[in-house]
């Protein structure tokens, strides 16, 4: 049962990947139009990791860090860092390889704790990559092990008339800021409006921060603030920005909201656990113990995407295992229905 979820898990969650950068630039031959508008460093942090299954995909992402790193907030992704089950190293050893082949990026850092450094780890599972010649110095500079990253140069900018790429968009408009996140949170979120919490949530920064933002768009009246009891709530006004964004010519055509992070680090945290299992002499109801405390972890993140599942402290014993899969199931579905293409 495992093994099968396992592949089936990886390879979907790969193709997933791929099909977002093929969306935003990088060199990939795969098909698909997607109608949510992606989170640029939820999706970095994501590739970070399901990558070390693929070393093509890893390589293409360092290659569009190269080209288009200009476009991201190092400041989010350092603060998203710690939301995802990836390890600080690798991230660090990304970005710093990024800043040597991209003087928008040479200032990225991230501070690490010493037991968060590794001796030599490679970065790149051995079933898809065994032999190291030279290694790559930015990466053993944290522990890690892989050939030299060269650049394909075979990247591009996103093309900010995609759907996918409306986060670039308001980008090249506010810059990469707390500006550009709360206004992709509130132009997507179709089901009404949003207190401060859930959107500094969302957008990866202070909530000091956001309801600043949050105080200067609607001071500008390009957001509607109103109270609900004692909870100020906001909301865009979305037909008059698909106008302007020339996304159409009203707000149902604007990109879905996903809220990615929350659904990729739980997707990478079912992965992680789907590869120890494969690797475990446990008895089937000390397995089944472990997905019921996985499902109780990221039921939460999940009930936030909108996806409702099977009571996990409600299941006793082998009787959690269908529930698991019926959870990772899906969760997949989510992620790799392509969206109407539409729009733009």
């Amino acid at each position: 049962m495992f093994s099968d979820l396992r592949e089936r898990t990886q390879r979907e969650l790969l193709d997933f990947a791929w099909r977002q950068w093929a969306q935003m630039g990088i060199s990939a031959n795969v098909a698909g139009a997607d109608r949510w508008a992606i989170d640029p460093e939820a999706l970095i942090l994501f590739t970070i990791e399901i990558a070390r299954r693929d070393p093509r995909l890893f390589d293409e992402m360092l290659d569009w860090l190269a080209s288009a790193g200009r476009l991201l907030s190092m400041q989010r992704l350092r603060n998203l860092a710690a939301r995802f089950p990836v390890n600080p190293g690798l991230v660090a050893a990304v970005l710093t390889w990024a800043g040597q082949h991209a003087p928008s990026l040479q200032s990225a850092k991230i501070s690490l704790e010493q037991d968060q450094r590794h001796e030599y780890m490679p970065v790149f599972s051995p079933d898809v990559l065994s032999f190291v010649g030279e290694p790559d110095p930015a990466f053993a500079e944290y522990g890690y092990i892989r050939p030299r990253a060269l650049r394909s140069g075979k990247s591009h900018g996103p093309d900010v008339r995609q759907p996918i790429n409306l986060a670039f968009q308001l980008r090249h408009l506010f810059g990469p800021g707390s500006r550009s996140e709360v206004m992709r949170i509130l132009l997507t979120f179709a089901d009404g409006s949003l207190d401060a919490a859930r959107i500094s949530d969302e957008a990866g920064f202070a909530k000091r921060n956001v309801n600043d933002t949050l105080a200067s768009f609607a001071a500008s009246m390009v957001v509607k603030a109103r109270w609900s009891g004692n909870e100020r709530l906001f909301l865009a006004y979305r037909d008059k920005w698909a106008t302007l964004l020339e996304v159409g010519p009203s707000a149902k055509y604007m990109p879905k909201f996903v809220s990615w992070v929350h659904l990729l680090p739980a997707s990478l945290e079912i992965m992680a656990w789907l590869d120890r299992i494969a690797e475990t002499t446990d008895s089937e109801y000390l397995i089944a113990s472990q997905a019921r405390d996985l499902m109780e972890r990221i039921t939460p993140s999940l009930e936030i995407v909108g996806l409702i599942f099977p009571p996990g402290r409600a299941l006793v014993g082998a009787a959690c295992l269908p529930a698991f899969a019926q959870t990772v199931e899906s969760l997949l579905a989510a992620m790799n229905v392509e969206q109407p293409s539409g729009g733009r």
